[in-house]
């Protein structure tokens, strides 16, 4: 049995189950790909050397300008759902007193983390695959609990190249929680991947949103070793105290070098973006470049690490410290539901 956490302040709305009638936006559509790779083959793949050649995935820019006050109910209708992070079942005692490190002050700028063995950084990795044109490339994920305790969040862009449909998805795809310095939590490779429709087809960063699963170890899975982030979809409100995750390679607006091999966060309060055709998304303060796309934005982290996803690293300006996530609603749900289960 799972040790459950809830978060103390989750956003408050009724809950609609996450089996409900699909969205008819078609671009909201799941497009799944099992997985036909041989897993040892895609662990011997990933050599030292291709791991050390693979290029973190650069953020596309987009200069997405603060929502108007209108334009923050746009999302009212969309489709909520919600659940509890868990703490590891193998070890679960060591880790329930732990300080998460949460301060008030916002970090903009972002810095390491430092706590590794235990939630956050247990339940976020590094992301290894190579792209449709044969490129090998990193970026970042996190485990979300779900049903099958086997699965993975993170942005589009890290599993699609954004059109193509099918032939889009990233192939050896491998996925190494709490990444240090070359070492990590075992490496779990990929069986299923979900993205939406579009992004597949059309790239529109609106959809930028993406899970898979990976295999069971010794008949377990993922969530039983790591633990899980919880998630809140559907959310109405913008303005949260948020951590964001990732493993970047540069800093931006400035391009100065991080080191990738290292977990690295920003915290602040997010506010609401304008993405465009009426949609709107969350943007937050951090400078966090190319290799932190697709890491968790958790609200409501308390004291053992574990908290609510409620968005992705997708976007960033380059010309200031902003990055944003695509709102996690009914699409969410929606690639939530066609690979959670």
């Amino acid at each position: 049995m799972a040790v459950v956490v809830t978060a103390d302040d989750a956003p408050a709305k009724q809950a609609a189950p996450v089996g409900a009638k699909a969205t008819a936006d078609p671009n909201a559509r799941p497009d799944v790909l099992s997985v036909t790779q041989d897993p040892a083959a895609v662990k011997k793949y990933w050599t030292a050397s291709r791991i050390k050649a693979a290029k973190p995935l650069t953020p596309k820019n987009v200069n997405a300008a603060p929502a108007a006050a209108s334009q923050l109910s746009a999302q009212s209708a969309e489709q909520y759902a919600a659940g509890a992070p868990t703490l590891p079942e193998d070890a679960p005692e060591a880790l329930t007193s732990q300080s998460a490190g949460y301060s008030a002050q916002a970090v903009k700028t972002a810095r390491q983390w430092t706590r590794h063995g235990k939630p956050p950084a247990r339940t976020t990795g590094k992301l290894f695959g190579v792209d449709n044109r044969n490129r090998q490339y990193t970026c970042s994920a996190t485990v979300i609990s779900s049903r099958n305790k086997r699965t993975v969040w993170t942005a589009a862009h890290c599993l699609h190249s954004g059109s193509g449909g099918r032939a889009g998805f990233a192939k050896y795809v491998m996925f190494r929680p709490d990444y240090k310095d070359g070492k990590s939590y075992g490496s779990w490779v990929a069986d299923r991947l979900v993205a939406l429709e579009g992004w597949t087809k059309k790239g529109d960063l609106r959809y930028d949103i993406a899970g898979f699963t990976v295999k069971k170890y010794r008949g377990q899975g993922i969530q039983y070793y790591t633990g899980s982030q919880g998630y809140t979809f559907g959310y109405k409100k913008r303005a949260y105290p948020m951590y964001s995750f990732g493993y970047p390679a540069r800093a931006l607006p400035s391009k100065k070098a991080m080191n990738s091999n290292r977990l690295w966060y920003c915290s602040g309060k997010t506010f609401g973006v304008n993405y465009g055709g009426g949609s709107v998304g969350l943007g937050m303060w951090c400078s966090m470049g190319n290799g932190a796309s697709g890491g968790p934005w958790i609200y409501g982290m308390q004291r053992n690490g574990l908290g609510r996803i409620v968005g992705v690293n997708s976007t960033h300006s380059l010309r200031t410290l902003q990055m944003n996530s695509p709102y996690h609603g009914t699409a969410a749900v929606n690639v939530y539901r066609a690979i959670a289960y």
